[in-house]
């Protein structure tokens, strides 16, 4: 893999990791839905106007009943979920438990698309899901008493996330990757627009408040989609994933430089446990294993 992929999987993760410390800090002033809501619309309006210069915008209103699903279940659940997440939790708290998305995938598309599960993904699930448990006696890290509610809404989004890969497979190949990024903003947008101005607060946003909702909106997910699809265009699937197991790492590095976080041994041991399960499920120690296998001579395998 040429070393500018490198790079771009870096910064992605760098970006996708940011989201959640400005998530924390401009939700108390939003509020989850209105920030959501906000977010998805500024996002919707870069990649509209993108879709349109690269002369895809054809294929837009084709696939717009799909569009409605995904916009809810792409964007404005799970971006609302992960914002309540980042209200009752720290920003490297939420990152770790989104990281959760490739083994949600994984359990979507074995009850729905009926695809087999091999022993080692089962081992992955588990692992994972103990690294969730280590998480949820990390009483530091939580803000309120009820410590599975930011737990909670932190697998939600994860679940949706793995739901919405899956739902892409399914219906949307062949889709050029503009166009769904697009239509998945733009509907969220419609979808969360309504709710937000119903519970837009009475007190008025700062400037800074503002500032970090264009920053999400614009960086975090406009900015991050292509930078997403260019690399599953390029570089595929499997080495995309890879940016799974970055996002915690920044998520955790920005909330302690940027918000004087903690980041407790329960944090950094549930994030090994999960993302060593999602190694076992994304086939990565399989792949590893092969590879060092094919290296070696014949006569010392």
């Amino acid at each position: 893999m040429k070393l500018r992929f490198y790079v771009i999987l870096v910064v992605l993760a760098a970006i996708w990791g940011s989201s959640f410390m400005f998530a924390r800090i401009s939700v108390g002033e939003f509020g989850a839905i209105p920030l959501s809501a906000a977010r998805s619309t500024i996002a919707a309006l870069t990649l509209y106007a993108i879709m349109i210069i690269s002369g895809k915008a054809g294929q837009f209103w084709r696939h717009w009943k799909h569009f409605c699903v995904l916009g809810l279940i792409s964007t404005a659940l799970p971006f609302t979920f992960i914002t309540i997440t980042t209200q009752y939790s720290t920003a490297g708290f939420a990152s770790i438990l989104n990281a959760l998305t490739p083994i949600m995938s994984a359990g979507v598309a074995w009850v729905w698309l009926r695809e087999n599960l091999t022993m080692t993904m089962i081992a992955g699930i588990g692992l994972s899901f103990v690294g969730v448990i280590v998480m949820i006696t990390d009483t530091q890290s939580v803000s309120t008493d009820l410590i599975f509610l930011p737990v909670l809404f932190g697998l939600l989004s994860a679940l949706f996330y793995g739901l919405t890969g899956n739902y892409s497979r399914k219906f949307m190949t062949g889709v050029p990757s503009i166009v769904l990024a697009t239509g998945c903003q733009v509907f969220a947008a419609l979808f969360m627009i309504p709710p937000a101005l119903f519970l837009w607060p009475d007190a008025a946003i700062s400037t800074a408040g503002w500032i970090n909702a264009t920053i999400l909106g614009l960086l975090c997910t406009g900015l991050a989609f292509i930078l997403y699809f260019h690399l599953l265009e390029n570089i595929g699937v499997a080495r995309t994933v890879i940016v799974t197991y970055l996002i915690p790492v920044f998520g955790m590095l920005w909330g302690f430089i940027f918000l004087d976080e903690t980041i407790t041994h329960s944090m950094l041991g549930g994030a090994a446990l999960i993302l060593s399960g999602i190694a076992l499920t994304t086939g990565l120690v399989d792949a590893m294993r092969k590879r060092k296998a094919g290296a070696l001579p014949a006569d010392g395998v």
